[in-house]
């Protein structure tokens, strides 16, 4: 086949992942340009061969992309996750007390919003640090006690 007809299927298959995105048509256009490319520089390849390339163009192109995709959910999965998590974007923040806690529970602005929390009984004022939450309740320990295991905050 003419290296001019590979071109022309990449251009459509790449054009076509235009009208209709799915990030997938353009890995097999692209295999085709590397096969139209390939077939410009070896004239006699013949057609069996060229198919050839391009199947194993395509299934590495594509291969990639996977690779490429997961990898990148996996990066991004750790701030996607909590992104409707308000609780959770709250753990290892530091807040102070505005009312008592009692029988280890009480209520604590953050913000502009007022959550449930519980922790040991303390006076207001007192210095504490997000350290986990069940649900929408935060879970609070004094910021001495300050732990490995809540993230962002060092011993």
């Amino acid at each position: 086949m003419s290296p001019l007809l590979w071109g022309a299927l990449g251009a459509v298959l790449i054009a076509a992942e235009l009208v209709l995105p799915g990030i997938f048509l353009i890995w097999f256009g692209g295999a085709a340009l590397l096969t139209g490319l390939v077939t410009a520089l070896w004239h006699d390849w013949g057609l069996v061969n060229e198919a050839g390339f391009f199947t194993i163009a395509a299934g590495v192109a594509v291969g990639i992309a996977i690779v490429r995709v997961r990898r990148g959910n996996a990066v991004s999965d750790d701030g996607a996750a909590r992104i409707n998590d308000r609780a959770g974007q709250l753990v290892g923040r530091s807040v102070s007390l505005t009312e008592p806690f009692v029988n280890g529970h009480g209520r604590l602005f953050v913000g502009d919003t007022l959550w449930a929390v519980e922790g040991p009984d303390r006076p207001a004022g007192t210095a504490m640090v997000v350290s986990g939450h069940s649900g929408m309740v935060l879970r609070l320990r004094d910021a001495v006690e300050l732990r490995e295991d809540i993230p962002g905050t060092t011993a």
